[in-house]
């Protein structure tokens, strides 16, 4: 499927990202797709609790990119090394992405968890 260009795409239109908010942007993207079209987007696995969740893929798709760890004010994050590669996604995938960066630009880690924990779809995942 399109995880790791996901992941890339996320990395670079933020030019970097900590892998909290890397899971929940991929989540809200699956649950816009489980909205939509019944199914969702990616083979992300959604390792699901009370008050939040955990993914192995997330991280291992992380990792099978070409990035660097960076120390920035609020902590570590992950950063695309070459932030000019091409990064082949539908339109669709990256007006969805960008709808959700959108849409938590203002939001704090709380609020953007909540999103995807107190969502109907979220059981779906």
């Amino acid at each position: 499927m399109y995880e790791k260009e996901i992941v890339a795409y996320m990395l670079k239109e933020c030019g970097g990202l900590h892998s909290y908010y890397v899971s929940r942007i991929a989540a809200l993207l699956d649950i816009e797709y489980l909205k939509e079209k019944g199914k969702k987007l990616t083979e992300f696995d959604y390792k699901k609790m009370q008050y939040g969740f955990y993914s192995n893929k997330i991280p291992e798709t992380i990792k099978s990119l070409d990035v660097e760890k960076v120390e920035g004010e609020n902590g570590k994050y992950m950063k695309l090394k070459n932030e000019n590669i091409k990064i082949e996604l539908p339109e669709e995938i990256k007006g969805k992405i960008n709808d959700i960066l959108d849409e938590i630009c203002e939001l704090s880690d709380d609020e953007i968890n909540r999103l995807v924990v107190e969502s109907p779809y979220y059981e779906k995942l």
